[in-house]
């Protein structure tokens, strides 16, 4: 691609040796940097551009601010004043094509559910779709983990192109807020968006919920194709505003839950020993099915994929066939087992206040007369310090034994976040080795106990002071299970 081609009414040259000068792909990272490359200096580092430099980068494109701290030998610059939105916009100049049919999830909780459960609506049906997130990327055959719930801009439109060239039109993707804000997917065709819901997280980077849900709103205001469709989920404030904003927007918009003005409004929740039996209303239409969640809020999510599959084309009934058949996504209230006599223990990510307590509150309907809920959870390091005490509130509200023990305590010293989780948990007890944490909570379990191993879910690793160690929950827990019982 010539250099000249990349500028537009945003992004210009500021200085060229070569007019015609070809440039063979884009990188934010100067570690990926190869010969003929342009360099996006986005965290405007002098010795990420010489190293960017070194590796064979023919041009840098920086903010417009920047360009007089750069290096005068620098022969080719591009400048902008939105480095952010130039680099999605050049990404998809070198990677065009994507899948037809796309569809965005955000919101705190229940994203990774969404996108998952409508990928497996897809697969049971036999049609040929992907999904993005924060379990990776699947389609087919094909899984890739992935450090981000969703990609940079760069790899996020390689990917689509990668699709597109396999001939996968169907797309269910998460929207973190960071990616919102940081416009990672600003050059996207979003086909239908879906909001799940909003609660505190991430108050460390967004600093209030104003600047956290005006990250969320983004992807309904400046992203969603005006065609498209956005769902909402109301059954809390921020989704009516969602609605809201759509309304005005004259974006055509569904809304589901459990509310009475819901388009799609769950009515009933039958929990049966083997599944759960749930009714559903949609203009004056009664409809069933069955499905293994036990969770409100987890069929809420069902109920979101649900509607998302009959936006790309899938006809009701070819759905509710095969709901019963869906599975929890990988560490979401997952119930875990072994062949032998076993406890009830379930693994979830729940890691916010409201996340932690919907959890909670799910198990307590399923717990029997006299018998115990215990959790084991803790919160991060270098991250929203505000939610830990709102999180040992809730745990001192809704569990009935109380195991604070470590998450990733990062550069953060691990005994100065279990006292703040702690103050407002007067029930608990401080454990400062997670593996030691469950161990105890499994000890002490007798036949009808539920154990809630909270806040970690899917992740297999554990970060303590710049080092990654191998850690997983389950793993964890089923050496204990065996250790008590199989011993």
């Amino acid at each position: 691609m010539y250099l000249t081609k990349l500028t537009d009414q945003t992004i210009e040259v500021y200085k060229t040796e070569n007019k015609r000068l070809v440039v063979s792909g884009i990188s934010s990272d100067s570690r990926k940097i190869k010969k003929g490359m342009l360099f996006a200096a986005i965290k405007e580092n002098k010795k990420h551009i010489s190293d960017a430099l070194k590796l064979g980068a023919s041009a840098v494109l920086c903010k417009k601010r920047y360009v007089n701290n750069l290096n005068k030998k620098i022969k080719n610059i591009l400048v902008t004043d939105d480095i952010r939105l130039a680099v999605a916009k050049i990404a998809k100049y070198f990677f065009p094509y994507e899948p037809k049919y796309i569809s965005v999830v955000t919101g705190t909780n229940g994203k990774t559910s969404v996108v998952n459960f409508l990928y497996q609506i897809w697969k049971k049906n036999n049609i040929s779709a992907a999904s993005f997130g924060t379990l990776g990327i699947k389609y087919k055959n094909f899984y890739k983990s992935t450090k981000l719930t969703t990609l940079d801009a760069v790899n996020l439109h390689k990917e689509l192109d990668c699709l597109k060239r396999k001939k996968i039109n169907y797309l269910a993707m998460e929207a973190s807020s960071h990616a919102l804000v940081q416009k990672r997917i600003d050059k996207v065709k979003v086909k239908f968006a879906l909001f799940t819901n909003l609660s505190r997280d991430h108050l460390d980077y967004h600093k209030d919920m104003k600047g956290y849900f005006f990250s969320k709103k983004r992807l309904f205001e400046s992203l969603l194709d005006k065609k498209g469709t956005a769902v909402i989920c109301i059954n809390d404030k921020y989704g009516k505003k969602i609605k809201n904003i759509c309304e005005k927007k004259q974006i055509n918009n569904i809304t589901y839950g459990f509310e009475e003005q819901c388009d799609w409004r769950i009515l009933n929740t039958d929990r049966l020993s083997n599944y759960t039996n749930v009714t559903l209303s949609n203009n004056k239409k009664k409809y069933s099915f069955k499905c293994k969640l036990i969770a409100d809020y987890e069929i809420e999510n069902l109920l979101g994929a649900i509607i998302l599959a009959m936006l790309n084309g899938l006809k009701i009934n070819k759905i509710l066939d095969v709901t019963r058949d869906i599975k929890q996504a990988k560490g979401r209230l997952k119930k875990i087992s072994m062949k032998k006599k076993t406890l009830s223990i379930y693994i979830d990510y729940a890691h916010t206040p409201e996340a932690l307590k919907k959890s909670l509150c799910a198990l307590r309907l399923i717990l029997k007369s006299k018998a115990r809920l215990i959790l084991v959870f803790g919160c991060g390091g270098d991250r929203d310090k505000g939610k830990r005490k709102m999180m040992g509130k809730v745990a001192e509200k809704f569990a009935d034994i109380v195991f604070i023990t470590d998450d990733n305590p990062r550069y953060e010293d691990p005994n100065t976040i279990r006292n703040e989780i702690a103050s407002n948990c007067t029930k608990s007890i401080n454990i400062k080795d997670r593996k030691n944490a469950i161990a105890k909570a499994i000890n002490i379990m007798s036949k009808n106990d539920i154990l809630l191993i909270a806040g970690k879910g899917h992740e297999k690793t554990q970060e303590i002071n710049g080092k990654i160690l191998f850690f997983d929950d389950e793993i964890i827990a089923k050496e204990y299970l065996y250790k008590r019982f199989c011993q």
